[in-house]
């Protein structure tokens, strides 16, 4: 009787061996294995085998349930046409995104290389000292570099894979929004995109977000239809892994469970319904806890802990100012700005009246995350709301394909056919003065530590010092220039400055500098001028060289 009540061997013996696994392996295990101290883990390696065990029992009961039969495929309905068009954009995207792949790394990349892309799988699998660490974006970067080597474009791979995955995902949610058509249109934008070549030459987690934030919020919408398991547990594998490359994730499937519940209450409270969509919520949490648990301790000892000092950074109008300024450079020109703001009002208000459960999805992730961010006091920057870009595209292609009809149609109905093609019309537009912006992605660096690196040493002659301060320091002292001194203070810098010597200063970040190191900040403008600027397409992320002014006016100290 038990034999013929297992509907699938599989699961049983998979289940067992995480429960065995539980059991048997004791804490100590993980520690040695990942060349951690004893007991450095703290509780983490029990709270790992507690969720093992957990997990574990979960798969040996699902091997009794009833199988459901399988849906239509999520994919069903696309022709060949469609397949080769979204094949031939996602080409040409991973073509576009080459050129800058190899250019100097800025500061955060440098600190994914060197703490989280060089040691040991095992080690990046337990640590979480600071919240630099995109913990699965770390592992496939360590996977890339021993694969192919540890330069600039293998730590950038995984980014760029991902923006490629990003420009699938984007087509399967707009085609279930707006329209196979829109969708494909949303897609090219995406490919000539600069935001989205510069972020899939980003050595982060964000890409690898913007991927399965769109995939989710897809799974999401099918899995409110269809409501089978099958979607559901898609739907969890995509949270999941979204989870573990960024924890900004959590917005997301917050937004989609405070949705659910709104449309789950004035729906008649279906109990079937809700259990699924809730063993699926739930799934998310365990598993994203098991894959964090190992660090687990650690990012609460000390990344949870960082604070972000007072400075435009934390200004929510800076980041206001900042976003209009990176999208002038991503779409040409004011004009062209203003005109996206109108096409997205028409284009949202449009989903919202016909797709209002997607409209929410698209608008709670940004508002949640920036709400929680200003509340808690934590710097505000542009790229913690780059997730959701696919979402803004989408509605400015929609928003494109709207006005026409919009403008239209309270003069004469029969201009229908007419609104259409402008609609189109107004589409290809924007992709075309999107991609007159594509060279600025390949002009500069992100930050050119390498170019500054050069003309300093260029310059100094015998006697001469350099010292680096603020962040800048983190990416020579750590990869560039490991030679150069570091000076954490004003004090530091005056005993670094050799009677006589010439004294090179090199910086970067000002508003960094100027708000954590007040005192290095009134040195640096007071006792030194700026000899040469290295511009980069990181927002205010310019490298500065400066020169002691005393000794240049023939001054001695």
């Amino acid at each position: 009787m038990i034999a013929r009540a297992i509907r699938s061997p599989w699961l049983i013996a998979a289940g067992a061996g995480l429960v065995i696994a539980a059991i048997l392996v004791p804490n100590a295990f993980f520690e040695e294995v990942s060349g951690r101290a004893p007991h450095s883990l703290a509780w983490g390696p029990a709270l790992f085998r507690v969720l093992l065990a957990l997990h574990g029992f979960i798969l040996l009961s699902a091997s009794f349930a009833r199988q459901q039969p399988p849906g239509p495929a999520l994919t069903a309905g696309i022709n060949r046409r469609t397949w080769f068009l979204l094949t031939a954009l996602t080409g040409i995207a991973v073509l576009l995104r080459i050129p800058s792949l190899n250019s100097c790394l800025w500061l955060d990349e440098v600190l994914t290389m060197v703490s989280y892309g060089r040691p040991p799988l095992a080690w990046i699998f337990t640590a979480f000292p600071d919240q630099n660490q995109h913990l699965l974006y770390s592992l496939l970067a360590h996977v890339s570099m021993q694969i192919f080597g540890q330069q600039a474009w293998t730590l950038r791979l995984p980014s760029v894979l991902f923006g490629a995955g990003s420009v699938w995902a984007l087509f399967f949610l707009g085609r279930r929004l707006v329209g196979e058509t829109q969708a494909l249109l949303a897609c090219a934008l995406m490919t000539v995109s600069y935001h989205h070549i510069w972020f899939s030459g980003n050595a982060r987690g964000y890409m690898g977000l913007l991927f399965f934030t769109l995939l989710a919020t897809w799974l999401w919408l099918e899995a409110m239809d269809r409501d089978d398991w099958r979607t559901w547990l898609f739907y969890a594998g995509s949270v999941v892994m979204g989870l573990w490359i960024h924890m900004t994730m959590l917005f997301v499937i917050a937004a989609h469970v405070a949705i659910f519940a709104v449309v789950w209450l004035g729906s008649g409270r279906q109990p079937a319904r809700l259990a699924r969509a809730a063993a699926s919520f739930a799934l998310c949490g365990t598993i994203a806890l098991q894959l964090y648990a190992l660090a687990l301790p650690e990012f609460i000892r000390t990344a949870a802990a960082e604070v972000s000092p007072d400075s435009e950074w934390t200004n929510p109008l800076w980041v206001v100012t900042e976003s209009v300024r990176s999208l002038r450079i991503g779409f040409a020109s004011s004009a062209i700005l203003l005109c996206g703001a109108v096409l997205v009002a028409a284009g949202f208000l449009d989903i919202l009246r016909r797709q209002p459960r997607a409209a929410w999805a698209m608008i709670l992730p940004g508002l949640m995350g920036g709400g929680s961010m200003l509340a808690l006091g934590h710097n505000l920057w542009p790229r913690f709301f780059f997730f959701s870009m696919g979402f803004g595209l989408l509605i400015v292609v929609h928003g494109a394909m709207e006005l026409p009809r919009l403008l239209v149609q309270p003069l004469r109905r029969d201009l229908g056919r007419w609104a259409v093609r402008a609609g189109y019309a107004l589409a290809m537009l924007i992709i075309l003065a999107s991609s007159t912006t594509v060279p600025r992605a390949y002009a500069l660096p992100k930050q050119d530590f390498t170019g500054a690196r050069d003309f300093v040493e260029s310059q100094i002659g015998p006697g001469d010092k350099i010292v680096v301060v603020g962040l800048a320091a983190h990416a020579y002292s750590k990869y560039y220039a490991p030679q150069w001194a570091v000076a954490n203070s004003a004090q530091e810098l005056a005993s670094l400055r050799p009677t006589g010597a010439r004294v090179f200063l090199v910086y970067t970040l000002p508003i960094e500098l100027k708000a954590a190191h007040p005192d290095l900040w009134r040195s640096v403008q007071g006792e030194f001028e700026t000899v040469k600027v290295f511009p980069g397409t990181l927002g205010g992320g310019e490298v500065y060289v400066s020169r002691d002014r005393l000794v240049q006016a023939g001054i001695s100290r």
